[in-house]
This record gives structure tokens, C-alpha cells and sequence, in this order.
């Protein structure tokens, strides 16, 4: 498959650039199944795409673009019909099972050229939205809104980085660690599924996970900047028998205290998964953040549906002393693992 994410490169003066958090039309570069279930799609953007970090993320219209009649044109209108005569019924919101909300999808990669930007999404079939989006194919239109949310931050006193992703929480750990090599950390991915047919990454041919747990070049996804990686699956079909922890545990306790001042845990996947990762990390004394994945309709601060309790911090306006809630979407989703009420 090649190298799946190209270094971030500056583009012509030429190419325009488009404004932070907005409404972008898209195009389909290719919709690629990864795994059962998941899927890769990359997006050419025109122009120059707003800067983007790891942990970002857009929001997918799961509808065709400019589908459906202006609803504005609909406020305040009292719509009736003859009881006696059944209704012809053409609005899309009506006739068609779509998606009316827009689906949240942390980056997974970026590259810029001459004509402008692509950027990676990993998508699973769950529902409505996430099956329109698995029929995309090379040529179709999507609109987007982003970036947005905050990122991941690489401490300047740091230098390793402990990258644990599990299902659909792996892309901002694909797109981490191509940062990461730009900024010259050492890096181990940690990737855990329940099964092997789950492990949305593109595994290396000759090179398989070790099934004691040891890391290895095996995942294209960190080897292609020629870091190591551990894959578990809860049923041992693939790498390690184990939850993700089970592998990033004795990493850990291998490491010599100074080096472990050095490391930072960033963790994305299941709640259950990023709790047990923060706690292990605490329990090391090594630093952990944590991009959480909450639904949300607007990811812009204003439906407030993505709520998160988050312990209070000196400073606070009202502190308490206890917890108080925040947004994923504003004020996250990137939290320090010790600041989150996980209880």
C-alpha cells in the first residue's frame, strides 16, 4: 500500500487558503476497506486546508451535499393536507432513512501539495450515517466542518511517546505519530481489538505481531517511521492475548524511573479502555493524555450534548473544589488523563 501519511509540506503562495473552521466541500480520493467494518477514506480539499493538530477533528455530513429543500424556506409554515387524500411526501428528511446530523471523525493523516490538501478519516459501520458514508466511492462529494477540538501537546521536557489506540480510537495515534517523527521522539504504538478481523491497521507482509507482547515493525502505520508497535486482541487471534494494557504494562515496568519521567501516555478508544490505560500510567508515574470519544451533534460548544466531568482546577471560575463539566468538543477532546472524573 505504500506510505499511507506524507510529511505535512508548505504549499504555493498561489494556493488559496481556506478559514478556520468552516464549511469545506470535499472529494473522495478513495474509500478503502481496512478491516471488517472499517474503512480509510481520504478527502481532497481545495486550497490550502486551515492548520490542523493531532486529536483534531471534522465533522462528516453523512448525506449527499445540498441535499433536501431549504428548511429555512419551511420555519413558520403551517403545512396541511386533505385527511382524505394521502400526502405525496418529496422531502428527502421524509422519503429517504438518512442522516440528519453530522458524525464527529478524529484526523488519522494529512498532506498538502500543489492543489491542496487531503486528510484521512477511519470510519466502522454502525449505523445510518457511517453506512452512507461506507457506499463512497473515488469522484464523490462530501461537505465537512472543521477543524475542530483541541490536540495532543508534546511536552518540550519529553521524548518517548506511548501511543495506545483501540478500534476507531486509533487514527489521531496514526496521525500523532507522524508528528511525533517530525518532532524526533521515540515511539511504541499500542493497538488493541477484540478480534483480529477488528484491527483496523494495515499490517506489514513477513512481519507479524509477536504473540509474547515484544514490539515489532508490524504495524505500516508506525513502521513507516520506523517505529515498533504491540498488538493485542481479547481473544488472541492476533499478537498478544490481552487487553491493550496487558501489553502496555510491561513496557512500562521495564523502564527506568528517569526514562520513565520522560514518557507520555496518549490513549483514544472504548472509555473502558482509556480509563484502565489512565490509571496505569498514574500508577507508573508517567504523564497521560487522553482524546475522549464522545457523540455530539454540533461540535461546535452549542448543542452542550458531549458533556465530560472534569475535576476542578485552581483558577476556575466558581471552583469547588470537585468536578464540574466540560465539552469534548470545545474544550476537549483532548484532556490530562488525571482531570478526568473517570467514576
Amino acid at each position: 500500500m505504500g506510505a499511507i501519511m506524507s510529511a505535512m509540506g508548505s504549499l504555493p503562495a498561489n494556493v488559496s487558503t481556506i478559514p478556520m473552521r468552516c464549511l469545506v466541500g470535499a472529494t473522495v480520493v478513495f474509500n478503502e476497506p481496512i478491516c471488517r467494518e472499517h474503512f480509510r477514506l481520504r478527502l481532497g480539499l481545495p486550497g490550502r486546508f486551515s492548520p490542523t493538530k493531532p486529536g483534531q477533528f471534522v465533522q462528516l455530513g453523512c448525506r449527499p451535499p445540498g441535499g433536501g429543500q431549504n428548511q429555512e424556506a419551511l420555519l413558520g409554515q403551517c403545512i396541511e393536507w386533505d385527511t382524505a387524500i394521502p400526502p405525496k411526501l418529496t422531502q428527502t428528511e421524509l422519503c429517504e432513512e438518512l442522516a440528519l446530523l453530522r458524525r464527529p471523525f478524529s484526523l488519522a493523516g494529512r498532506g498538502d501539495n500543489a492543489t491542496g490538501t487531503w486528510i484521512d478519516v477511519i470510519h466502522r459501520v454502525v449505523g445510518t450515517g457511517t453506512q452512507w458514508l461506507a457506499h463512497l466511492a473515488a469522484g464523490d462529494r462530501v461537505d465537512l466542518i472543521g477543524p475542530l477540538g483541541n490536540q495532543f501537546e508534546l511536552p518540550d521536557d519529553k521524548s518517548l511517546g506511548l501511543l495506545v489506540g483501540g478500534g476507531v480510537g486509533l487514527p489521531p495515534m496514526f496521525y500523532l505519530a507522524q508528528w511525533m517523527h517530525q518532532a524526533g521522539w521515540d515511539v511504541v504504538g499500542f493497538v488493541g481489538a477484540t478480534t483480529r478481523d477488528l484491527l483496523a491497521v494495515t499490517c506489514n507482509s513477513g512481519q507479524e505481531p509477536d504473540p509474547g507482547g515484544l514490539p515489532t515493525h508490524c504495524i505500516e502505520e508506525f513502521s513507516q517511521f520506523n517505529f515498533p508497535a504491540v498488538v493485542t486482541t481479547d481473544d488472541g487471534s492476533q499478537g498478544l492475548m490481552g487487553r491493550v494494557t496487558d501489553g502496555l504494562e510491561p513496557l512500562l515496568r521495564g523502564l527506568s524511573v528517569p526514562r520513565r519521567r520522560q514518557a507520555v501516555v496518549f490513549v483514544c478508544g472504548p472509555q473502558a479502555m482509556m480509563q484502565a490505560t489512565a490509571h496505569l500510567a498514574q500508577a507508573y508515574g508517567v504523564d497521560c493524555q487522553v482524546c475522549l470519544e464522545q457523540a455530539m451533534a454540533c461540535g461546535m460548544g452549542t448543542c452542550q450534548s458531549c458533556v465530560v466531568k472534569i475535576h476542578d482546577q485552581p483558577g476556575d471560575i466558581g471552583e469547588t473544589g470537585d468536578w464540574r463539566y466540560k465539552l469534548a468538543c470545545t474544550d476537549g477532546p483532548v484532556f490530562n488523563a488525571q482531570d478526568v472524573a473517570w467514576a
